[in-house]
């Protein structure tokens, strides 16, 4: 599939949106835990802290991401895109909307963490203005892991 032979939307992501991204994004994860991110999305959004949302093509839910407003920092996480919709040009759309949400929720820095095993996030990243700020070692499923954080000020 081209990047432009259908458009590409991003939305808040719903409650309903568990199924579609389990079968989509994250296969290996259960439902009820997908869902758990899922309200706390709703709750981030509701208390002004933060916003989850789903890119949508051709009616499939096909990305996820997530913003998280902390008090020093605006956080993206969760970034995931499928692997048939990889190129595309769907992470920057979803990381400009999240930042775009980010600026009006005032937040004075950007921050996203990619695993340096994963050079082709850290690419886009750069890419779009983020700058290597720290590098921490996380467990993300398969052992410790070096994940560098890279910021962007909003300011």
């Amino acid at each position: 599939m081209s990047s432009d032979s259908k458009p590409t939307f991003i939305r808040p992501v719903k409650l309903t949106d568990a199924r579609p991204l389990q079968m989509m994004c994250w296969p290996d994860r259960s439902l009820d835990n997908i869902a758990e991110m899922l309200q706390r999305a709703e709750k981030l959004v509701f208390n002004r802290r933060g916003l989850g949302v789903v890119a949508e093509r051709a009616g499939t839910a096909c990305a996820f991401g997530l913003l998280t407003l902390w008090p020093r920092t605006a956080e993206i996480s969760d970034l995931i895109i499928h692997e048939a919709y990889r190129g595309q040009g769907i992470g920057s759309q979803i990381i400009t909307y999240l930042e775009l949400t980010a600026r009006k929720l005032q937040a004075q820095i950007l921050e996203i963490g990619v695993a340096l095993a994963n050079p082709r996030a850290l690419a886009l990243y750069r890419r779009l203005g983020f700058e290597d700020h720290h590098t921490i070692k996380i467990d993300l499923g398969d052992g410790p892991e070096t994940v560098l954080y890279l910021y962007k000020s909003l300011h």
